[in-house]
């Protein structure tokens, strides 16, 4: 049985149903559709290597050591028996390059020991999925969502930075993203939509520093700009 302070009590459940309406009716504020336009983007093993070079660096940096990879791998089980000082090199420019190669191999090889097709993944049962990713060293909840979002296609609510740091500030949960992330995914319907919204809201708008209060839709609801009201 679930702890008390592993769940939710009725009025942060409310708060997170009043924040995804206003998340419904406010989408067009960001390039929402776009970004889910590229779910479901194609080969799995594509998908898990450019998730796990994107932890701890920015979009831009994954994508120049990601195309690295794809100039000198046609499939990135190649990448197994490679030349790991050249790997290294290739994938640099993103950071902690030894630290992100040993965990692309671990889930390559975990994969494709599992699943003669790694599509097959995708097969199981969203939770098995979910289950079988985070077992995989260096794969946490967040990035296991985002895999599942745009490797499989499944719906999903990862728990990046921005999105925690907003949840934090509506009042809704704190502690840890995994914490964040089992306490507050179960009670967002369209989870992905929410995801990719609230990720640019906490770019543009509810940003770590000199967040612009003023301009937030979720102001009325928001802890953080309540308490700078005093």
């Amino acid at each position: 049985m679930a702890k008390k302070q592993d769940v939710l009590d009725r009025d942060k459940i409310k708060k997170i149903q009043k924040i995804e309406r206003i998340i419904l009716a406010k989408k067009d504020m960001y390039p929402v559709e776009e970004f889910l336009s590229k779910k479901k983007s194609g080969d799995i093993l594509d998908v898990v290597v450019k998730t796990i070079l994107s932890q701890n660096t920015s979009d831009n940096l994954r994508d120049i050591a990601f195309e690295n990879l794809k100039r000198r791998f046609k499939d990135m089980r190649e990448i197994l028996h490679a030349d790991e000082a050249e790997v290294v090199e290739l994938i640099r420019v993103c950071g902690l390059p030894r630290v992100k190669l040993k965990r692309i191999k671990s889930a390559i090889e975990k994969i494709t020991q599992r699943f003669e097709n790694p599509e097959e993944l995708c097969k199981l049962a969203k939770d098995s999925a979910f289950s079988f990713l985070t077992s995989i060293d260096g794969i946490g909840p967040k990035s296991a969502e985002v895999i599942l979002a745009f490797g499989c296609g499944f719906d999903t609510f990862p728990v990046d930075t921005h999105v925690s740091r907003i949840i934090r500030r509506l009042g809704i949960a704190d502690g840890s993203r995994e914490k964040i992330y089992h306490l507050v995914s179960p009670h967002f319907k369209n989870k992905i939509l929410s995801h990719v919204f609230l990720i640019h809201h906490g770019r543009k708008i509810c940003k770590a520093r000199n967040p612009l209060c003023n301009l937030c839709v979720f102001k009325r609801y928001c802890d953080y700009y309540t308490r700078r009201q005093r």
